[in-house]
């Protein structure tokens, strides 16, 4: 016996995002079962309703509603802020023209996390780059001598070691000597590259640094499109999230860092939609804290007794520079940073 077609509304209700439906007067027509959630309200109090008198939320969806029908054509809006009695929280918006009225949908964004704004991240950091990077290129290029000696050792063991700092210590001279040259973070000239390799050869060496003791989970998507751009800055980026993540587990006795790397579809209204390349980086440490929020990816903010609040907001940095973007969700025992970069050809 064949099932019977589930109807349009039936599909609707099992959106995760809010789907309203208005006429020409901004009247409520319809709603699914995740607008009910946001809004407060069962469907029968809802439809009949003016959208402007629902509250904030109803007031924000309104404005991108009128804005897509006067301009008759699909209108999304990442990151709007929507202040409620006892919170603010942020959504994205999308609206379309829909016959005489518009279609609505409200999407929770970032869900319990927060959104790198690129330029006010990074541009304190530039300054603090630009007064480092004379000092640092001495010490470096010293460390990177006696490296060279240890590498000769007899010791495979230690000779693989040695070899692994002097490549470090490599990369961290090149983007020195980009800091003394233009005082911000800049890419060299671009050229594809494995993101899984690049992926892998940080988590080696922050695990060579930092994971002894940390349960370490690799999940590469071997059909992912290579990457464009500068390698060493991605490579630092992923390695920079890494070693926050190991630094979030300290003195836990059952840490785990899962890294993965995903080929992600298009979404509209949301962080870098174009940037189709994901790398996803999760502890189960106790989480950002809550008094940080979004605040954590601004230069000198952290969550660490001894940091210096540079490393996110040169990884965001990094991640506008690709075309990409940065985000997170967070709560205790989950923390995702998630960094977005555009695939060769994009």
């Amino acid at each position: 016996m064949s099932q019977p077609e589930p109807s349009t509304a039936q599909i609707a209700d099992l959106l995760p995002s809010a789907v309203l439906l208005t006429d020409a007067n901004g009247m409520v027509t319809y709603v699914n079962a995740a607008a009910e959630a946001i809004l407060e309200r069962s469907a029968r109090r809802l439809e009949g309703e003016m959208l402007g008198s629902l509250g904030p939320w109803g007031q924000a969806a309104l404005n991108v509603a009128r804005r897509a029908m006067a301009e008759e054509r699909a209108v999304f809006a990442h990151d709007v802020r929507i202040d409620l009695l006892s919170d603010t929280r942020r959504a994205a918006i999308d609206a379309a023209p829909l016959g005489d009225g518009a279609c609505i949908a409200i999407r929770l964004w970032p869900e319990a996390g927060g959104v790198a704004r690129g330029d006010r991240a990074a541009n304190a950091a530039a300054g603090f780059g630009r007064m480092l990077s004379h000092e640092l290129k001495n010490p470096m290029a010293g460390a990177r001598g006696a490296a060279q000696l240890i590498a000769s050792s007899n010791d495979a063991e230690t000779a693989e070691m040695a070899t692994l700092i002097m490549a470090e210590l490599d990369r961290a001279l090149r983007i020195a000597e980009r800091w003394s040259k233009v005082g911000d973070i800049a890419p060299q000239p671009s050229a594809p590259f494995s993101l899984n390799e690049v992926v892998s050869e940080a988590l080696r060496s922050m695990s060579a640094a930092s994971g002894k003791g940390i349960a370490l989970t690799e999940d590469y998507d071997p059909s992912l499109p290579d990457a464009f751009g500068d390698r060493d800055l991605v490579l630092q980026a992923v390695l920079n999230l890494l070693v926050n993540a190991a630094e979030a587990l300290a003195g836990q006795t059952s840490g785990q860092i899962e890294v993965t790397t995903r080929y992600r579809m298009s979404r509209p209204g949301g962080v870098a939609p174009d940037a189709r390349l994901q790398v996803d980086i999760a502890d189960n440490g106790p989480g950002v804290p809550e008094e940080l929020g979004e605040s954590i990816f601004s230069p000198f903010v952290t969550g660490k007794p001894a940091g210096e609040g540079l490393g996110l907001a040169l990884v965001s940095r990094i991640a506008e520079l690709h075309g990409g973007g940065l985000e997170f969700e967070s709560r205790p025992g989950r923390t995702v940073f998630r960094i977005y970069l555009r695939e060769e050809g994009a």
